[in-house]
């Protein structure tokens, strides 16, 4: 069962079966979002020094009577790591409203209508969607936020699906066309998301963005950073299988990662170009600790290829299984990773990550009430 670029169907289809499917893995297990999301958690703590500074020293907008200041996260996922975010944004805010009448807040939490929302210990509200397009009514949001998200796209490129070719994405794209595909793509995306948000935030109000993004002297057929670096650890399986039977190759040549990297400049071109926010800050946040188990121990290798198996399962089980059609291939899937991150440890630990981080203000009068 091909959902992410079965030919039989049309973009609009193929776009709506990956919104299905493509959430991070729910409930509470082992291989959980929940439970392997501690990378995830190293990047907004890294990050929570600038969302903080970004809101104390960008906040443009005024609260009637009646104020309520509604803070939306976009792509929230599950479990704590949208918690921290939330209460970091809400004391800030309150921080920088200190000597005015505090308004009552509301936090959203969106994501695609797959995301488990019940292993959030708490919520105002869940909004089931994609942030591709419009989730809240005109004006009725004053911050935004999205951590780890925007570089899943919302499909792979067509003229990638076309390819049918053993790598599941950029890498090795010696000629730059994948590479030129998946650009157009996320240019494609990322402006409609910025158009989305733009009608949705009040004039004045902020938007605070961070994606896994690479070095701008980083071409588009090389590595794409940690993005590349998984990619070809899922190769590595799906090789493994086709190898011993287990998989026709079909099935390899026939699925991709919905997801891409950016350069901070194509960022900043897409912003410039779609023109409703003003860049406040803009930068590529380098040398972000990703791995939590870098210093491993001789003895300690097969608990560590467990481990990297649960994290790959937390953000690719929903995926993985759909295409191949089975649970026991799935988990034979994710038994190749783990035996490999056993023998081939070093490969397996990505030791930083490089961050896309952008605090962007709503076009409009600054002093409107709302």
């Amino acid at each position: 069962m091909e959902v992410l670029n079965s030919q039989s169907q049309s973009p609009t289809q193929s776009k709506l079966a990956l919104e299905n499917v493509l959430g991070m893995k729910g409930g509470d297990g082992d291989s959980s979002y929940v439970n392997n999301s501690l990378c995830q958690l190293k990047m907004v703590q890294a990050l929570k020094p600038i969302l903080e500074r970004s809101i104390h020293e960008n906040m443009r907008f005024e609260f009637n009577r009646r104020g309520i200041l509604r803070i939306a996260d976009f792509g929230c996922g599950t479990g704590q790591n949208t918690l921290v975010v939330a209460d970091t944004i809400v004391r800030a805010l309150q921080c920088s409203l200190e000597e005015r009448e505090m308004p009552e807040f509301e936090v959203y939490f969106t994501d695609l209508p797959s995301n488990d929302f019940n292993l959030l210990s708490y919520f105002a509200a869940a909004v089931c969607g994609s942030h591709f397009k419009r989730l809240f009514p005109q004006k009725s949001l004053h911050f935004c936020h999205s951590s780890a998200s925007l570089h899943w796209i919302s499909q792979v490129p067509e003229s990638v699906q076309q390819r049918r070719s053993p790598r599941v994405y950029v890498s090795n794209d010696c000629e730059g066309i994948v590479g030129a595909a998946y650009l157009h793509q996320f240019n494609t995306d990322f402006t409609a998301f910025l158009n989305a948000r733009a009608r949705e935030i009040v004039d004045g109000g902020s938007m605070f963005i961070s994606l896994v993004g690479r070095n701008a002297g980083t071409q588009l057929m090389e590595e794409q950073g940690i993005l590349g670096n998984i990619a070809r650890h899922l190769e590595y399986a799906f090789e493994e299988l086709v190898n011993e039977d287990i998989v026709e190759r079909e099935k390899w040549k026939s699925f991709y990662i919905p997801w891409f990297g950016p350069s901070l400049e194509e960022v900043e071109s897409i912003v410039k170009k779609e023109g409703s926010f003003e860049i406040g800050n803009m930068r590529v946040l380098g040398g972000v600790p990703m791995h939590p188990m870098t210093h491993w121990k001789q003895g300690e290798e097969k608990m560590f290829g467990i481990f990297v198996a649960n994290q790959y399962r937390a953000l690719f089980e929903n995926i993985i299984e759909v295409h191949l059609g089975s649970e026991r291939l799935t988990d034979e899937f994710f038994l190749r990773i783990a035996k490999r991150a056993s023998t081939q440890f070093e490969e397996y630990i990505p030791k930083e990550i490089e961050l896309v981080v952008a605090l962007l203000i709503k076009n409009g009068a600054h002093n409107n009430s709302y």
